[in-house]
């Protein structure tokens, strides 16, 4: 083999070794960390927060690319763990201030929170109080919310009995308009005059009040309604007729006597009115009751006595018992208040040997004030009975 040959084999030989030495080595790690920490959304603020740590850091950064391409790689990874170092200073500086800023408005834990801001183990502790309080918040959150579905069933009950309560005050209501048209017809002595209509009326009386305590309301309603037309057909067919058997110069003798008697009880008042052809004596007795308690208050037995006899004396005249209060409170329990007053002085009366089936007792709550509601002694005598003697 000549020279020239031998000098062509050994530069094929050592080409591949001299290229491979030449090339540029894999990137170092901490130069790629660096690179990736630069896309940190926050890098722009904490160059104007640090500029020096950034310039810093990216010079580093260059200094450490010119060595890794230079083959230097030692030198190239400390240069690159300088400005990891730097620029990572650089953000943690941010963090610090953004962190100060929030912590300002927390002014309780101010302190706490620049110590905080300043040491990330008490920083984790916060971020754990915070969450503690957060799940207490939830705690409280599902708590409300159950609180809210038991208040908000509660609310359908209530609203459900209300409702059951409005149905049952206007049946009684409708009921009772049934019962003052029959016991208008007994004035006029419809059981004789006017015998069919009357005995349907009494018949669907009856009914209705069936229906009532079965809580068919609507039943009640109806039979109610169909039982006040019987009663008012028996008055107008029987009235002529029992004008023509009544002997007008007794009936005034007697009306006029029951007016005197009426006056002369104590603590009541007494007045005369007329709708349409009846005549009615009301005998009106203030502050029976004590507040809102239907029951009768002490002390008023003399005058409930006295109401006893008069009845008693004068056994032919249907009676109305009406209950008022005074105009303080929704209407359906005003409604309730004085029909329970009225019913106990009808028990009071026919516990003192009235005869009961002459008796009617209704409440009408705020109805019909006679006196001013605005001041304390007008509704003190707007919680009163009526005592109401019928008659033509």
């Amino acid at each position: 083999m000549n020279t020239t040959t031998r000098i062509a084999s050994i530069a094929a030989f050592l080409m591949p070794a001299l290229l491979a030495a030449c090339a540029t080595p894999p990137k170092p790690r901490e130069l790629e960390a660096y690179e990736l920490l630069r896309k940190n959304s926050n890098l722009t603020e904490a160059a104007k927060k640090s500029p020096d740590l950034v310039a810093g850091a990216e010079k580093n950064a260059d200094k450490a690319r010119e060595e890794w391409e230079s083959n230097d790689l030692d030198d190239s990874r400390r240069d690159a763990i300088m400005a990891n170092i730097k620029l990572k200073t650089a953000l943690a500086l941010l963090d610090q201030e953004q962190l100060k800023t929030k912590i300002q408005t927390l002014s309780a834990e101010q302190a706490k929170a620049e110590e905080e801001a300043t040491d990330l183990t008490e920083k984790l502790a916060n971020e754990q109080e915070k969450l503690a309080l957060l799940e207490k918040y939830v705690e409280a959150r599902s708590q409300a919310e159950t609180e809210k579905q038991r208040l908000s069933a509660e609310q359908k009950t209530a609203q459900a009995e209300h409702e059951r309560l409005a149905l049952q005050l206007a049946s009684e209501q409708k009921i009772a308009a049934a019962q003052l048209a029959l016991r208008t017809a007994d004035t006029v002595d419809a059981s004789k005059f006017a015998k069919a209509e009357y005995s349907a009326a009494s018949d669907m009386l009856a009914k209705a009040s069936a229906e009532l305590k079965q809580s068919d309301y609507a039943g009640a309603q109806a039979s109610a309604e169909v039982a006040k037309k019987n009663a008012d057909k028996a008055t107008e067919l029987a009235k002529p007729l029992y004008e023509q058997a009544e002997q007008t110069t007794a009936n005034k003798t007697r009306d006029e006597a029951l007016a005197r008697d009426a006056s002369a009880i104590t603590g009541a008042d007494v007045r005369l009115e007329r709708r349409g052809d009846l005549q009615r004596l009301v005998i009106a007795v203030p502050e029976l009751f004590s507040k809102r308690k239907p029951d009768i208050a002490t002390g008023h037995d003399g005058v409930i006595s006295a109401i006893a006899e008069l009845l008693k004396k004068y056994p032919t005249y249907p009676v109305q018992i009406i209950g008022y209060t005074d105009n303080r409170g929704k209407s359906s329990e005003l409604l309730a208040i004085s029909a329970a007053r009225a019913q106990n002085v009808y028990s009071a009366l026919a516990a003192k040997g009235v005869e009961t089936k002459r008796l009617m007792a209704s409440g009408l709550g705020g109805d019909d004030p006679r006196f001013d509601n605005k001041t304390a002694p007008g509704r003190a005598k707007n919680n009163r009975i009526e005592i109401v003697f019928l008659y033509h």
